[in-house]
């Protein structure tokens, strides 16, 4: 009896959502996937790439979040079509390595004797930043860019204001999931900073068609998005020398110091 063969599942990141900003390697193991998964609906750009034969499914995450140390559900699928001998691509948002989620999926398959590979994506704050040339770090001005989850604020409170501090220092900030917590980390920073003023830029659902873009402080983001409509997900940028230096021909209207800057 020959063994059937086992390939290894593509932890594939699909960037910000547009399928332009893909790795060429992402997009040709895609192409050639049996089965390709995925949880997060920003991924569902990439799968126009698919064949029209490859089992597509979307994986719902569980509600109250996944059990420390179980298989989760998305395991349990990948490894079951890895012993099928398929070709298995699981699609994470962005970079697999930033921010990769609550469950530590690598060190399963590897437990599991499974082998992977990890094919990088470009982060939406990368996608962002190159949009609207926004200088995250300057060399001999800072030297540090600090990416962070705001999704909650309670006991990490304590971190954020550490991070909050580093603004002092030239470091730009990155803020990822703030959602409702927007005025209340404005707020703290604020407190670490001491000056309003200090820049932010917000950019909503980079890479995605109905990209837009605010520019404004630390001090007027909340309203600035409010009256704009900014929708979520939404990346910060922070920083004393954070600015748009650019807007790409055709991108959604911008919203600069508070006023419409019109159309591009």
């Amino acid at each position: 009896m020959v063994a059937r063969e086992l390939y290894p599942v593509s932890i594939v990141g699909t960037g910000p959502g547009n399928t332009d900003f893909l790795a060429v390697r992402a997009a040709r193991v895609i192409r050639s996937a049996d089965v390709v998964l995925y949880d997060c609906k920003t991924a569902s750009l990439a799968l126009s790439l698919a064949d029209a034969k490859a089992t597509i499914r979307y994986v719902e995450r569980p509600a109250g979040g996944c059990v420390p140390g179980e298989l989760s559900e998305m395991l349990r699928i990948v490894r079951d079509f890895h012993y099928e001998g398929l070709r298995v691509v699981r699609l994470k948002v962005g970079d697999p390595t930033l921010f990769a989620g609550e469950v530590d999926e690598c060190r399963f398959l590897g437990e599991m004797a499974i082998p992977y590979e990890i094919i990088p994506g470009i982060t939406p704050a990368a996608s962002a930043a190159a949009t609207y040339a926004i200088p995250t770090s300057l060399k001999c001005r800072t030297n540090a860019v600090i990416s962070l989850i705001v999704n909650s604020l309670g006991e990490g409170e304590a971190e954020i204001r550490d991070a909050l501090r580093m603004l002092r220092h030239g470091a730009t900030l990155v803020l990822y999931m703030v959602g409702p917590n927007l005025e209340k980390v404005m707020h703290l920073m604020i407190e670490a900073e001491g000056n309003p003023a200090t820049p932010v830029v917000a950019v909503s659902k980079s890479g995605w068609p109905d990209e837009a873009m605010v520019s404004a402080s630390i001090g007027t983001v909340a309203a600035s998005i409010a009256e704009r409509g900014l929708k979520e997900p939404i990346i910060y940028f922070i920083g004393s020398h954070i600015e748009v230096r650019s807007v790409r021909t055709g991108s959604a209207l911008a919203f600069v110091s508070g006023t419409a800057s019109g159309c591009l």
